[in-house]
């Protein structure tokens, strides 16, 4: 009954996020094509992330948590030495607004870290999986500026810079998983470290995902500008013979019908975010404490009727 009772008081804990952000998709690696996971990581472009979460333990070893994070991503062609992406001299960033539910398990727990008996701190280790709404709103820089266009950031949803016939959604579905830890200490005060990916239902993370548009497939300059900022000096740059350039946006004499690659969308894009956190167990009082206990730890009082027969 103790031991219930205990555990009915700590059910419940709250803390905050700061951390670091990094993106997985269509923008980064070093000399090769696309690659899984973490190996196109583009550690420069780290980015913040900060955010809040509410947590509820169902049982002894499993929880369930809401959260919010806002979290800041970003990447540039012109920081890999892999040929096509430089070439094609893209570049992005886009704040992130996360609301998530998830699961999260223990996979190893120390109820008293040192072995003192004061079982203080306390340390758990788990692991999380669950689903959460993204609202995103990729931004490109424009660096060759004209008159009419000043260079600087622009959104590029509204743009459509692939040609689409609709502007895709601001809004989409994420699955986040991941480890993380903490320690509580006096049954009160938890410190945590988490490590999280989140993979996406969006391949325009970085508004990056099929084919350049044809040029009367965009509704403006700025569209055009955006779309495609190969320059001829860039081409020179990275390759030493413009001829030779596959994915620069048609050049002067093509004739060809066949647009041509500006992403892959055979993989959607990704996120991850390492952040710490601190918080506080929100304590309640146990049915059996104020059934039977006062706040000075005594037999409450209760009033006796005369039996009456």
């Amino acid at each position: 009954m103790f031991v219930s009772a205990g555990f009915s008081q700590y059910r419940w804990d709250w803390g905050v996020h700061v951390g670091a952000s990094n993106y997985l998709g269509d923008i980064g690696g070093k000399d090769q094509p696309r690659r899984d996971f973490i190996h196109d990581v583009k550690l420069n472009q780290t980015q913040y992330v900060f955010g809040a979460h509410l947590r509820y333990k169902v049982s002894r070893t499993a929880s369930v948590t809401a959260s919010f994070m806002y979290g800041k991503v970003q990447g540039k062609d012109s920081e890999t030495i892999y040929v096509p992406r430089r070439a094609r001299n893209l570049n992005f960033r886009n704040n992130l607004k996360e609301f998530a539910v998830r699961g999260e398990w223990t996979l190893y727990t120390d109820n008293d870290v040192g072995g003192r008996g004061y079982y203080n701190p306390e340390f758990r280790l788990y692991g999380f999986l669950g689903v959460a709404a993204l609202m995103h709103n990729p931004q490109g820089f424009l660096e060759n500026g004209t008159a009419d266009n000043a260079s600087g950031w622009y959104d590029l949803r509204p743009l459509r810079t692939e040609g689409q016939a609709e502007e895709y959604s601001s809004l989409t579905v994420a699955f986040p998983m991941g480890l993380g830890i903490y320690f509580t200490f006096q049954k009160q005060y938890r410190f945590g470290w988490e490590l999280g990916y989140r993979l996406s239902m969006t391949d325009y993370l970085d508004d990056i995902s099929t084919f350049y548009a044809f040029d009367e497939e965009l509704d403006s300059d700025l569209a055009r500008a955006l779309a495609n900022q190969t320059t001829p000096e860039v081409i020179e740059e990275t390759f030493g013979n413009p001829g030779e350039i596959y994915n620069y946006h048609y050049p002067e004499g093509y004739e060809g019908t066949t647009k041509n690659l500006r992403g892959v969308d055979n993989n959607n894009d990704g996120y991850i975010f390492s952040t710490l956190s601190a918080g506080m167990i929100i304590r309640e009082k146990s049915r059996f404490s104020r059934s039977k206990y006062n706040w000075f730890n005594t037999r409450t009082r209760r009033k006796k009727a005369r039996a009456k027969f």
